[in-house]
């Protein structure tokens, strides 16, 4: 399926948030120019800064005039400063939306294959390219594929996709993620009550529950510099998914299926620690328990919902 040429262009904004990584942000913009794109298709660029002190803002602004910024004052966290950017774009007539990790770079193609695919069905809500580690180019970087229904566990199919076409899948990584407005405005924004990590698991769960399909694309590739932020497995990491994982689960198995998930996050818990004893990095096993006990403690407390639609966000645009 094409854009016919009597229809108006349709607007696709890719979102990209940044915290102080603006040579990564510099290197994502720069992949982005001359990308392909389908007959009709306007593209806006939209960087949200989410309180950096760096100099990104500035550097974004002098290199690429034509890229919109959305300065936060404050780093808001992940979700929030995506939903910030989102309801622009979104106000700003946005058809699509491609959010876009700061820390990648993408590959020719990669914005005109994946709004191809998203054209042949009407309820195809969300889409993910195969993402390969940026040093290595030729190891894909885990990013989409299934899920248990009991567990919720996760198994991955980008690195052996079943089909080299377009196929449905249950979840996809939110390091780029092309998005339809009317998922948006079905089951809302990604779920402020996550700092970072799980949020993208928790928007698939509910786009699959509303009755959207979620489609990996072979032919779409970008390179991911994985956990740029905070270090692949490093404490800091392990810290902040361990937190974010005991909101998602207690979100998303509710009932009888408590005690299934409990007795599965246990054992998930036991081979973490005892990789980390393993690989001599108790540290990163004490990070572990920690982000589990604050998540815990975070189920006490109602999550800041600004901006998690409809609320209130600093909205001083810089457009360039």
């Amino acid at each position: 399926m094409s854009f016919r040429p009597s229809e108006p262009p349709r607007r696709l904004w890719i979102v990209i948030l940044n915290w102080n990584r603006r040579q990564d942000t510099l290197d994502c913009l720069t992949s982005l120019v001359g990308q392909s794109l389908p007959a009709g298709l306007a593209l806006h660029t939209l960087v949200v800064d989410n309180g950096s002190r760096d100099g990104s803002a500035e550097a974004v602004q002098a290199a690429f005039p034509g890229v919109e910024l959305l300065a936060l004052p404050a780093n808001l966290g992940y979700a929030r400063g995506v939903n910030a950017g989102l309801r622009l774009a979104l106000e700003a007539g946005a058809d699509w939306t491609l959010l876009l990790n700061n820390d990648t770079v993408a590959e020719p193609g990669l914005v005109a294959a994946l709004v191809e695919a998203a054209l042949a069905s009407p309820d195809i809500g969300m889409l993910a390219p195969t993402v390969v580690y940026h040093d290595r180019p030729s190891q894909v970087w885990p990013s989409a594929g299934w899920r248990r229904r009991l567990t919720l566990a996760a198994f991955d199919s980008t690195a052996d996709p079943p089909s080299r076409e377009p196929y449905d899948v249950d979840w996809a990584t939110g390091c780029c993620l092309l998005v339809r407005r009317q998922l948006w405005e079905q089951v809302g924004p990604l779920d402020p009550g996550f700092r970072v990590y799980y949020e993208d698991h928790d928007l698939c769960l509910r786009a699959r529950a509303a009755g959207w399909r979620i489609q990996h694309v072979p032919a779409a590739r970008i390179r991911h510099k994985v956990a740029r932020s905070t270090g692949e497995g490093s404490p800091e990491q392990l810290y902040l998914m361990a937190r974010s994982s005991v909101r998602y689960y207690w979100k998303h198995a509710p009932g009888l299926r408590r005690p299934l998930i409990l007795g599965y996050r246990l054992g998930s818990l036991a081979r973490t620690l005892w990789r980390c004893w393993r690989q001599g990095r108790p540290a990163a096993g004490r990070a572990y328990l920690r982000g589990l006990r604050d998540g815990l403690i975070d189920l006490e407390h109602p999550p800041d919902r600004s901006d998690g639609w409809p609320g209130t966000t600093d909205r001083s645009i810089a457009t360039t």
